[in-house]
This record gives C-alpha cells, structure tokens and sequence, in this order.
C-alpha cells in the first residue's frame, strides 16, 4: 500500500477522538441516543478543525450495519470486522452517503441533478441518505434557492449536513433551516497532544521544543499542523528537533524572537540589525516575522498582567510561562503596550513596501527608542515630587498675576465668609519656600471693606519696605522675589482663572472701586484700629456679610513722645494754616501718613460750618 499523509491516516475515528470540539461532539451524540435527530446540519468554522470528519463520524453513526439501529460508536476502519458502511463512508466511496464540493457544483443545474432528483429514490443499503455539501457557501443564489424546500421538509430518511468556512455568506434563509454548530479553532495543547501520541505511535524520535513549534504553526488548525508534520519528518529523516522545524517550515525560531527582545532590552540596535540581515540572508518572510514577534508581545504583556496564574492565557506562546516572566521583567505594562502598537504599524506597513527589510529594520530600532523614554513619574521623582509640583504650580501662579512693576504682597489669612449665596472661603495652602510661621497673625494687614479702595493713594515705595522687619527679610529669603525673570512675570489671559480671581473678591466684598475720599480711609483704618471686638463685619456684593479677624494697628500708631506736637484747639474762624496744622497733629492722619507715605494736601471745613 502507498504512503498515506498523517492528516488522513490519522483522521479521528469516532466522537472521542475529535480533538477540540468536545461541545459539538457530546451535542451529536445526545441527539443520537435519545432519538433527536435533526433533518439538517450547518457546520461552521476555520479549516481543518474537523467539520468534515464530524459529518463523516455522523453518517457513520446513522448506517453503522453492526447495530439495528443508530449508535455513537461506529466502527473503526482499522477494525477487522469493520462494516462495509462504515468503510465505504470513512473512505468516501459510499452510494448512499454522498458528499458534494459546492465548489465545483456551484448552479442550479447540479444541484438539481445531484441532490433534488435523488430525493426520492431510497437508499441502497444503509438507513439513512446522507447529503454531506463541503464549501456550501460556494452555491450560486438560483441554487440556494432551489435547495430551500427540500433542506425544509426533506423525506424521513434524508439527512443535509453542510460545513462552510465562510458562514456570513450562507442565506439567512438556509441557516434558519438547520441546527447550526460553530467549531472552534484548537489550542496549541491540544494539538500538541495530538502530535505526541502520533509521534508514539508511529516511532518518531522528536523532542517536545519541536512538537510544540510544529503545533503553533498550525494557528489552531489540526489539519494544518499534521501537515507541517510531515513535511517536517521529510526534511529531517531520523531526529527532529526545534532547529529542523523551523528550516524545514521557514519560520523563526524562538531563540531569533529572544534575541531581539534582550536587543530592546539593552538599547541594543546593532544587535537588532545584524538579526534582521541574518533573517534576510537565510529568505524568511520578514512579515511572518514580525507577526510571530507582535505574538511574543502580546504573550509578554499577558504574563506581565495575569502571571503565572493563567497559563491558558499563554497557551500559543514560543516559550515556558517562566521564560516569559523572565523576558518581560525588565518592561512595565506600558513599554509593551507601546512596543505592541508600534510593532502593529510595521507589520500593516510591511504588507506594501517596496523595501520589507528597511521597515522592519526602522521598526525594530523604533523599540530601542521607546525603551530609552521615561516616565512622567520618574521624572519627578528625579527632580522631587512634592517639591517640583510646588514649584511648578507657585510658578505658574505667578505668571498669571504678576507683572515686573507690580509689587509682591504677602498673603492675607482669608476670613470666613458667612453669606447666604457663597460658600465660606478655606485657608490658602502655604507659600511654597515661605515658613508657616513668617507672618505672625498680628503683621499681616487685612483688605479693606468695599467701600473702601486705594485708588487716591500711590505709595512712594513698596509696601513690602512698610512690612516689619523680620517678616520682609522672611519673605525676600522665601520667595526671591529679586530673582523672577521678568518673562515669568508678564500677563497672560485666562477666563478660569480671572473668574476665580473675581469670585473671590466678590466673596471678600471689595469691589475695587475708587474712594470718594481720603475720610474714609482715614476713618475706616482708626475704626480698625481701636476696635475693640474680636471681629468686623464686611459687606459683600451679594448683601451677606463676611465675619473677619480684627487686625490690631496699635503697634503702627504714632506713641505719644515728646517731639510730638501739642493739641490745637482751633479758633471760632480758623485759618487755612491753623486747619493744615490741626489736621497734622490728628493721630489718625499721622497714621495714614505714615502707612501710605501720604502728605495732607489740603484740609477743608464740613460744608455745614462754612456758611456759619
């Protein structure tokens, strides 16, 4: 007898060997012992995961002459009591179970004369007439159509079985006709099973690295895999091993893929290149190469993710889960992530380039690129987290507010705000460099209320000169305030932050607008000055008040000495002189002088004295 490929010599001979399809499997067999069978079948799924050989072990199971009637074990073709049926069916030579390619019987016309005329005419031998139609899918739209009534209502011993690998292009009309199962692609373990037992059985001397190539070089298609198979036995004759698959099948092995991954994990692009060339040197498809590497990086971001935990997840890859680990240790999840995506857009682009080799090389240095980039949280971490955002954001704030003529003023301790349509103010986080401490409560100079404004007043000197000394020398030291660079401190637009800036002040209840007079400030800051309540109350724009600490200026007060001027008592008509000098000796213009660096410019009587 000729040589028989191992696909066909080694084709599953009843239910229980049909690797991978254990759903579909138990399914046929239920409906073969309790009775309920269907009248047509629709196998669907990639090639070479056993659709035909399931229809085969199907007919089989229904004409199977040892029993009387159906059973789910069928004989085997190396039994040598074998049934005639069962022989002729598994050889495909039967008269009455008939299998058809819709690929080369596409019309109306042969469907018409293999299948609608012989309907009615009864089996020859067995119980049941079997049409087994392999690439239905491939049937004109007239002949679909004619088949739709008989695949509907068949004769009572009739069985439709039809496998296609292409579902979407069936009719609706026919698949709403039959019981419909979906066979699934076989893991890599099984297929790997698969092969050992073969191996076994047939003498094979054959090492476990190999099988497990030969196994992924299926994809998930058994058929495909005992091809490789032989073809593998062919070139290497005695002892095959993992180097022989991959020049016996043209593919990389894994210890190529490994060497590119310890190449990106060193920076290395010489390394890189010299693998490429070698590739090309030898003639592999450099886009099969690139599709085997994208699968490693995939495996090696699964097992950065899941571990150890989920071999399943693993199950098509190159190498052992713990090689895995190994190799993916010195990546983070979103290195391979990167890697993956890019190597993503090499492959697509080798598809058309004119020049694989310099895709592909340009592709993979890419990933020695990527490997030099940094983390934003590495970055900070370098330059310090806490203080760099600090500093960041203080700079950015300063920016926004801050013009190099503008004068630095110290933060005020923010009052809480009581008013029925805005929320109390919380305190202002610290100034960054500036000690907690620098401001003692009683140094810091409170907003005004909002009928009172500076607008009237210019002082001659920074008011950060009229601070104390010790709190001027603090925030100096603190914020460098002589070391901004002026490009630091010009204005720029910003809605959110102008709309903040005005909320707050509406909170606050200044309104920043100009004083009518100097009385006001001068009575407003000796209110202040002498009150004797631990709080004042600001009127806000929105009519609430705003309950604010009392800010003590006692220590600011001119004290009584002895070069102080005597008190004036003004005469019934005054002189503009007696009124400039009386008004000099007041405590609270003295005050006012001295905190705005003001002079008295004129002094007037009250409008109801001037007529007396």
């Amino acid at each position: 007898m000729s040589y028989q490929v191992i696909a066909r010599k080694w084709r599953p001979q009843s239910f229980d060997e049909v690797t991978g399809q254990e759903v579909v499997t138990h399914s046929l067999r239920n409906a073969i012992e309790h009775d309920r069978l269907h009248h047509a079948y629709l196998f669907s799924g990639a090639r070479g995961v056993g659709k035909t050989t399931t229809a085969r072990l199907l007919a089989k199971a229904l004409n199977c002459h040892k029993f009387e009637g159906k059973t789910t074990t069928p004989c085997r073709i190396d039994d040598e009591n074998a049934c005639p049926s069962c022989v002729e069916i598994a050889e495909s030579r039967s008269l009455d179970v008939l299998e058809i390619d819709a690929a080369s019987h596409t019309g109306i016309d042969n469907v018409r004369e293999t299948i609608i005329d012989g309907l009615n005419v009864n089996p020859a031998r067995d119980r049941y007439k079997v049409f087994i139609i392999d690439e239905v899918h491939q049937l004109s739209k007239p002949a679909f159509n004619a088949l739709l009534k008989s695949i509907e209502e068949p004769p009572p011993n009739v069985v439709f079985i039809m496998a296609t690998t292409e579902l979407h292009k069936v009719p609706v009309t026919i698949t709403s006709r039959c019981q419909e199962f979906q066979f699934r692609t076989i893991a890599n373990s099984k297929i790997f099973d698969r092969l050992k037992l073969i191996a076994e059985k047939d003498k094979i001397d054959v090492t476990d690295e190999a099988l497990r190539e030969i196994a992924r070089s299926g994809m998930g298609s058994m058929r495909d895999a005992q091809s490789n198979f032989d073809q593998v036995i062919s070139f290497s004759g005695e002892k095959i091993d993992a180097a022989a698959v991959a020049k016996a099948l043209g593919s990389v092995g894994a210890d190529v893929l490994e060497k590119i991954i310890v190449a990106v994990t060193n920076s290395d692009a010489r390394a890189i290149l010299e693998t490429v060339d070698d590739l090309v040197s030898r003639g592999h498809d450099l886009r099969n190469f690139a599709s085997d590497l994208l699968g490693l990086f995939r495996d090696l971001m699964v097992q950065k993710v899941a571990g150890n935990s989920t071999e399943r997840l693993v199950d098509s890859a190159a190498f052992s889960p713990e090689k895995l680990t190994e190799l993916a240790a010195p990546f983070a999840e979103s290195d391979l992530l990167r890697f993956f995506h890019s190597l993503c857009e090499t492959e697509s682009s080798l598809r058309e380039a004119a020049q694989p080799r310099y895709v592909l090389e340009v592709g993979l240095v890419k990933l020695v690129e990527m490997k030099k980039l940094a983390s934003i949280e590495d970055i900070l971490a370098k330059l310090g987290t806490s203080g760099g955002v600090a500093a960041a954001a203080s700079a950015g704030e300063e920016k926004k507010t801050l013009k190099s003529e503008q004068v630095v003023r110290p933060p005020a301790v923010p009052a809480k705000v009581e008013s029925p349509k805005a929320e109390p103010l919380a305190a202002p986080e610290s100034i960054s460099g500036v000690p907690d401490d620098a401001f003692p409560e009683d140094d810091l100079v409170e907003p005004p209320s909002d009928d009172i404004g500076f607008s009237e007043f210019e002082p001659d000197v920074p008011l950060i000169e009229t601070l104390p000394a010790a709190v001027a020398n603090t925030f100096n030291e603190g914020l460098r305030v002589s070391s901004i660079p002026a490009e630091l401190l010009e204005h720029f637009d910003d809605a959110k932050l102008d709309d903040a800036y005005e909320e707050v002040l509406r909170l606050a209840g200044d309104n920043l607008l100009p004083l009518s007079s100097g009385k006001k400030i001068a009575e407003s800051l000796s209110n202040r000055a002498r009150a004797a309540s631990n709080t004042f109350q600001v009127h806000s724009a929105g009519g609430g008040t705003a309950a604010r600490t009392a800010v003590d200026l006692s220590h600011m007060m001119p004290q009584e000495s002895e070069t102080d001027p005597p008190t004036i008592v003004l005469s019934d008509d005054p002189t503009d002189e007696e009124l400039m000098a009386f008004a000099e000796a007041l405590p609270v213009v003295r005050l006012v002088k001295q905190i705005f660096r003001a002079k008295v410019v004129e002094v007037r009587k009250p409008d109801h004295l001037r007529n007396s």
